[in-house]
């Protein structure tokens, strides 16, 4: 056998030798932690959704996190101690921390 092919089937032999070989498990608590996660997952492996599926679930995670950061496309809801307004009045200045919950628009707060 050439250089390559030792080489190649080094890899091989590597790429498809059992985790728990290469890795060593310090404890068995650890290893069933381990096992705990790893459990739900492989069970998901190989499957697919299919498309419209895909876009219900989509559709789902997208309106949890407009909700769980409080994104409306309202002008003027509340955003920590201030309002969300696309432009401040007068006596307003802009919160940077607090715009994140305001999509394009501004986090306003009186000075």
């Amino acid at each position: 056998m050439d250089k390559r092919t030792s080489i190649c089937l080094l890899y091989i032999g590597l790429l498809v030798l059992p985790a728990p070989i290469l890795a060593e498990v310090k404890t068995e608590k650890e290893r069933q932690r381990r096992q705990a996660i790893a459990l739900p997952l492989a069970s998901l492996a190989g499957t697919a959704v299919a498309g419209p599926v895909f876009a219900a679930l989509l559709a789902i995670y997208g309106a949890y996190t407009l909700a769980k950061y409080h994104i409306s496309d309202k002008d003027s809801h509340e955003c920590g101690r201030g309002y969300c307004r696309k432009v401040c009045f007068e006596k307003e200045k802009i919160d940077w921390g607090l715009t994140y919950g305001c999509g394009n628009n501004y986090c306003c707060v009186y000075s």
